[in-house]
């Protein structure tokens, strides 16, 4: 037998060649032997994945959630940065709780048991949040663009806002549409050698997932974030030789370093996994083997460990979030540990912070 992988005959079964794909479970190596994938025969391994995987869903559910509980319940910080930031908040907590789950059962199990409805839907929507997202933040970055380098024009107001973010989704599920369409779901009996799979996976015509890959990549990754990149360049420059009072250099240094922060690290988070994607589009035997679902769940993985990372620096580098965080979490432990006092607490915590001399960093 050849150094290729292991199929099962072509015209005993009439496959096509994507779904010969999703059936290689097994790899020869150079003495012939067989390599079984090893998310499917080491336990310990799999152990590991669901615990990273776990930890990354509830720990992203849980922070993006405080994020979209803050802003909507604060009118003072209802502004046109942070209607943006709640809106990838929710962004991250779709993809946490409606994708990631389903992505690893489906690697670990290899078996598509959530029926053809889900299987349209929430394969093709994996890669749905990056355009979303680097959207929102390249309009986060015209929005500081226009209030620094052309503070007397009009700025994008909440309702404007509001309204771009509906545009930007429709157009992220418009680009994600070709997807769904080719998207197959398949049920495989072959009683002749006890095989029953049920495959979730991608169908395209020659050339077709090539000219959509690159395409998507060029569109939602690299227009973007290049976009962004010169909008954040320029406004450095402009603030480099603006005579400004210090503390609203200060300040406004501070803010732009939170926002390229998010962009930095979400673009570092997201490109390993289109690379990926991309090699697999090129060239799918460079990378099938044993190694294959390993190596997608963890880039999978490190692309959502910026669900987790962003609501630190909403928090923490922000006064504003880290104040009504601390007072959101001060109600919760006043009403377990002095629960005679809990009203006091929250309107005196309330009030110093509505008087308190604030700028919106964010």
């Amino acid at each position: 037998m050849a150094d290729e992988s292991l199929w099962i005959t072509y015209d005993m079964l009439n496959f096509t060649d994507d779904l010969l794909l999703q059936l290689q479970m097994s790899q020869q190596n150079e003495t012939g032997q067989i390599e079984q994938d090893l998310l499917l025969t080491s336990e310990p391994l799999r152990i590991f994945i669901i615990t990273i995987y776990s930890i990354v869903i509830i720990l992203g559910f849980i922070e993006n959630l405080l994020v979209v509980i803050v802003i909507v319940r604060h009118p003072h910080l209802h502004k046109v940065t942070n209607i943006f930031i709640a809106s990838l908040a929710v962004s991250d907590i779709v993809l946490c709780v409606f994708n990631l789950p389903f992505q690893l059962h489906y690697q670990l199990t290899d078996f598509w048991a959530f029926g053809e409805v889900l299987c349209r839907i929430i394969m093709p929507t994996f890669g749905v949040p990056i355009f979303y997202s680097a959207t929102c933040m390249m309009m986060i970055a015209v929005d500081r663009y226009i209030l620094i380098v052309f503070p007397f024009r009009k700025r994008i107001t909440k309702e404007m806002a509001i309204l771009i973010i509906a545009v930007i989704v429709f157009i992220t599920f418009g680009l994600a549409t070709p997807v769904m369409i080719h998207t197959q779901y398949d049920v495989i009996n072959v009683p002749l050698f006890n095989l029953h799979k049920v495959f979730c996976y991608e169908k395209w015509p020659r050339y077709g997932a090539l000219t959509y890959t690159f395409s998507i990549f060029i569109f939602q990754v690299l227009l973007p974030f290049g976009l962004t990149a010169v909008l954040y360049f320029k406004i450095h420059l402009v603030l480099r030789q603006r005579p400004l009072k210090r503390s609203e250099t200060r300040r406004n240094n501070r803010t732009n370093r939170i926002l390229i922060s998010i962009v930095v690290l979400f673009a570092v988070s997201w490109l390993p996994w289109n690379i990926f994607a991309l090699i697999i589009t090129l060239n799918h035997k460079a990378v099938y083997g044993p190694y294959f679902r390993l190596i997608d769940l963890l880039l999978k993985i490190i692309a959502m460990s910026s669900a987790c990372i962003n609501p630190f620096l909403y928090g923490w580098l922000n006064d504003n979030f880290r104040k009504e965080f601390g007072i959101m979490l001060g109600k919760k432990i006043k009403q377990v540990r002095h629960n005679g006092y809990t009203n006091t607490y929250a309107e005196a915590s309330k009030t110093c912070v509505v008087q308190d001399k604030l700028t919106t960093a964010l």
